[in-house]
């Protein structure tokens, strides 16, 4: 850990992907309380409505608000700021209520307007008029696009660390045992893993996800395509950790163990995988982008996340439909730069882990 944090700080580019990824994770984790708005609030008479936050303005000077725009064009949403009508954005409002983590009950949230919550669970007003806060516009019902991606990323960042983890459970469990006892359980495996492997990822993404019902719940849906992921994921790293461990298994100690009569799990798991702890942490930090586009790959082609539920792949998939939306709406690419952001975060810090960890790449290094 002391040579990845000198490495860390070392490196520019890794030093910004690792607080880019601490950001990420920690607006998911607190997202009820910087979200102003929930997931499902709708403002019916702001469907596309542009980013209004204003920094600066005439009336009120240097401070963070608001900007109303009025609807001039319904038939293609077009919006025109309204001159001299701009509203103050306070910290730690009052607004929906909200469980942080399901636990603690809550009603403060980091921004927003002072505005009188109706209770309906669908707009705020003031005087008849809605004034919501939107940082990166809103979507086909009016739903805060900047509240949306912070509890999207709840699914789309949490299934990158779960789908790894039963991967890497399936890989380290049967790639182990078919590199330690060889012979007919090492053919077995292998096969069902080149089985797997010969089919194209994404195709049989797609037709796993296609033999099951669409009619899921958000929570179903979750599981079922973080499964569908780790079961595709699997035999790559098996393979791997297969050959790994048959070389290692003719070291000294392994063959001390043995005559000791230990259990050959107990070598596998205590002698065994430790000294692969190297390559399986760079194998976590790169393996977790592609679980995280693949949960969106289904989402996009509406075999993942439905509603009310949301994620970065459901939010490319319902507004992300034609060129004319992008270029009259270009905030919609918002997840999609999540997405980015996410992807080369988890490949910077997986190329420095591969520096630091692996003994033979450093050695490489240094000869050359």
């Amino acid at each position: 850990m002391k040579r990845f944090w000198r490495a860390l700080f070392r490196r520019p580019v890794a030093t910004a992907a690792f607080f880019v990824l601490v950001g990420l994770y920690g607006t998911m984790a607190f997202a009820e309380f910087l979200a102003p708005y929930q997931p499902t609030t709708v403002f019916r008479d702001n469907a596309y409505h542009p980013p209004n936050l204003r920094l600066w303005s005439q009336e009120l000077g240097f401070r963070p608000q608001i900007q109303r725009y009025a609807l001039v064009d319904q038939a293609n949403w077009r919006y025109a700021p309204v001159r001299g009508d701009y509203v103050p954005v306070r910290l730690f409002v009052q607004g929906p209520s909200y469980r942080m983590w399901g636990l603690i009950p809550g009603s403060v949230h980091l921004f927003g307007t002072e505005l009188s919550y109706d209770g309906s669970g669908r707009s705020w007003q003031e005087g008849g008029r809605t004034y919501p806060v939107y940082l990166m516009g809103s979507d086909n019902l009016g739903r805060d696009l900047f509240s949306r991606i912070l509890y999207g990323g709840r699914i789309s960042l949490t299934i990158g660390f779960i789908g790894i983890a039963i991967s890497l459970t399936l890989a380290i469990g049967l790639g182990g045992l078919a590199g330690y006892f060889g012979g007919g359980v090492d053919w077995l495996i292998m096969r069902v893993a080149e089985f797997v492997i010969l089919i194209p990822g994404l195709y049989l993404i797609l037709f796993l996800r296609s033999l099951l019902s669409r009619d899921m719940d958000s929570g179903q849906s979750f599981i079922l395509i973080t499964v569908i992921l780790s079961f595709v994921g699997w035999p790559g790293s098996a393979r791997l950790i297969r050959g790994l461990v048959h070389s290692i298994k003719r070291e000294d100690f392994i063959v001390n163990a043995q005559l000791e009569g230990i259990p050959p799990l107990v070598i596998v798991f205590r002698h065994i995988i430790p000294q692969m702890a190297s390559i399986l942490i760079v194998s976590i930090t790169l393996g977790i982008p592609g679980f995280i586009l693949g949960e969106t790959v289904l989402s996009y082609l509406g075999l993942g996340i439905v509603d009310p539920a949301v994620s970065w792949g459901s939010l490319l998939n319902r507004e992300v439909t034609t060129l004319s939306n992008l270029r009259n709406f270009p905030w919609f690419l918002y997840p999609g730069l999540m997405l980015l952001l996410t992807t080369l975060g988890f490949n910077f810090i997986g190329d420095l882990l591969r520096d630091v960890l692996d003994p033979y790449y450093r050695e490489r290094k240094i000869a050359s």
